[in-house]
């Protein structure tokens, strides 16, 4: 083999090797990349329990278009109406607190107090009530919150410290502005509350109190999906969904699902389980149903109607629903199901709260019968927060004696 044969096969070696790896690089990008299976990962956190694999995710809810439509309200001038009181009691009261001597002074001497046919209407200054501390404010605002007339106090925003804290970051504020609100705030149990919205206006801009407004108005909502695998047992599933002789109406499309070729199987939202009762109206606000009795729908209307098709308006009678639970509930003490009650009841051992138990650590309520409290899924914990915790014990866990098979669904 002459010298040059040799040169001309090394250079064919080399420039097959170049080629071959042009090629590779070239096909490459070329080649179409298998694209990924839809909704594999856990939205947040995924349970798993009789309910099947239960995946979550937070979703901070609010109807931006009406967000504070109570601000009126909220915003208006310091006024405590002491329902039923004298004016001794009220200097009584007063000097029980936890204020200064001059606090004290002032409230008694130098605030104008009317007297009316059933109680006492204290007009204090802004500096006073700005300048009341956490110990003295829950105090003056646990009496004033037992009037309805007191609408703030009544309703103050409520949230664990933890939850308190993060909202005050969201609002995007200064550390100096958000201490504003800190200050203002009162503890009430486990639960931060505020209430003085009509002290930010001289201190704040209006974009910034509606970015309070913003963040003090969601509520810490859910969104549930179902995740299905081929081996689910759609049996045990469909059994615990099923609840209200429904099992037969969710089957088949449990069981369709298994038949879906993903790795990590496929998600399927809770809603296509659930009543089309609490279906429809899940994440919607009272006033968009157009409903004479929308402004009266309150939790227990929402808890008993949950199976019903169409709902029954005898729920919104206090004495029906005192009589439907002490008669068609049985107590259970036990790890509740899908469709049992979680209520809530005072000191006298009365219901003041009432919502459905879906799986996991979830709940469908309606909290309150206030216009502006929409349907929505909620962790206990969170829906235990908007309740006072002096006034609400232990919840108890309630089952319907006999199965209801609705009329429609």
């Amino acid at each position: 083999m002459t010298r040059v044969q040799w040169l001309w096969r090394v250079v064919c070696f080399v420039g097959g090797i170049a080629c071959a790896l042009l090629c590779s690089s070239f096909l490459k990008r070329i080649t179409p990349r298998p694209t990924p299976p839809v909704a594999v990962l856990p939205d947040r956190s995924a349970s798993r329990g009789p309910w099947g694999t239960l995946e979550a995710l937070e979703i901070p809810f609010a109807d931006k278009e009406e967000l504070a439509p109570d601000r009126a309200l909220r915003l208006q001038a310091p006024q405590w109406f002491f329902q039923d009181w004298n004016e001794k009691q009220l200097v009584d009261f007063i000097r029980s607190c936890d204020l200064s001597e001059e606090q004290k002074l002032d409230l008694c001497q130098h605030t104008p107090w009317q007297i009316a046919s059933n109680g006492l209407v204290c007009s204090p200054s802004v500096p006073l009530v700005r300048g009341l501390g956490q110990v003295a404010r829950k105090q003056i605002y646990e009496v004033l919150a037992k009037s309805p007339s007191n609408y703030p106090q009544r309703y103050p925003f409520r949230f664990s410290p933890e939850e308190f804290d993060s909202r005050l970051l969201a609002t995007g504020l200064t550390k100096d502005k958000r201490k504003v609100i800190s200050d203002l705030a009162y503890s009430d149990g486990p639960t931060r509350c505020f209430t003085d919205l009509a002290l930010l206006p001289d201190l704040f801009s209006p974009e910034e109190i509606n970015s309070v407004l913003d963040s003090l108005y969601r509520l810490p909502a859910y969104r549930l999906r179902l995740r299905i695998v081929s081996d689910s047992d759609i049996a045990a599933v469909a059994r615990y969904w099923g609840q209200g002789g429904r099992e037969e109406k969710i089957r088949p499309l449990l069981e369709s699902l298994t038949k879906v070729r993903r790795d990590g199987g496929v998600s399927i939202g809770i809603g296509y389980l659930l009543p089309s009762f609490a279906r429809l109206r899940l994440n919607t606000f009272p006033r968009s149903w157009n409903e004479a009795q929308a402004r009266s729908e309150d939790c227990f209307w929402t808890s008993l109607n949950f199976f019903n098709d169409p709902p029954e308006m005898r729920f919104l009678d206090p004495a029906v629903v005192r009589q439907t639970l002490q008669t068609e509930f049985t107590r259970v003490q036990g790890h509740p199901t899908f469709g049992d009650l979680i209520t809530l009841t005072d000191d006298a051992g009365n219901a003041i709260h009432a919502c459905v138990y879906i799986a996991d650590d979830f709940v469908f309520t309606k909290n309150g019968v206030n216009p502006l409290s929409p349907w929505v899924l909620m962790k206990i914990p969170d829906m235990l927060a908007f309740f006072p915790p002096a006034r609400s014990r232990a919840p108890i866990v309630l089952r319907r004696k006999t199965a209801r098979n609705p009329p429609g669904d």
